[in-house]
């Protein structure tokens, strides 16, 4: 059974604090909340006014930066369709008109429905999370030795979120700190403990 955007789903995609994209299990776009809309002309993602009809995965293919990153996206997504994981977010460079490129979180997470016969959809929203630094240099992991004779600097990390200081004295997440040290790509998903605790009416459906 198709998937379908009643009225009262439209008005709490709309109500949501951050952007929303919902596509069907086939990638084509169902709906676009206002937010999504304001993002998209913000930073001229694409130059349809609305999404809606259109295929998703072509659409970010077009302003993504290298072919492994859509692929990536895909992979993300057949995990949530497949019920491997209930989240997932992943930073991708994405190719804008209006702010050039940039850094994008993209979450995508399962959109809930009332009838288990639907076929099923998927939300997607996009945080920007920082220029793209094209100046800053490759740096290679060195192997760890037991006894150096230099050794290396503290880091300083916040005992309560885990948040790191960095050398422009601005506070970022541990995966930013990674991503701007060692050029470390990341993807987010969410382990058996923190679904137990997060999402215990999911717990039971763990093949792990």
């Amino acid at each position: 059974m198709p998937f379908s955007i009643s009225t009262s789903l439209i008005r709490s995609l709309n109500a949501l604090p951050h952007n929303a994209l919902v596509i069907d299990s086939q990638g084509i776009i169902l709906f676009t909340n206002d937010s999504w809309k304001e993002y998209n002309n913000h930073y001229g993602l694409s130059p349809h006014a609305d999404w809606t009809g259109a295929d998703a995965l072509e659409l970010f293919g077009q302003v993504m930066s290298g072919p492994s990153q859509i692929t990536a996206l895909k992979e993300a997504l057949h995990h949530i369709l497949r019920g491997e994981s209930l989240i997932s977010s992943s930073e991708f460079i994405l190719q804008t008109a209006a702010k050039g490129n940039r850094r994008f979180r993209v979450d995508a997470f399962p959109l809930i429905h009332e009838n288990p016969a639907a076929d099923q959809a998927i939300i997607l929203s996009l945080q920007d999370v920082g220029p793209v630094i094209t100046s800053q240099p490759v740096r290679t992991i060195q192997p760890l030795r037991l006894h150096q004779k230099n050794p290396q600097p503290l880091v300083p990390i916040c005992a309560s979120c885990k948040s790191i200081r960095n050398s422009s004295e601005e506070w970022v997440t541990i995966e930013r700190f990674l991503l701007q040290q060692l050029s470390l790509q990341f993807t987010h998903d969410i382990c058996p403990d923190c679904i137990r605790e997060l999402y215990p009416k999911y717990a039971g459906a763990l093949k792990w």
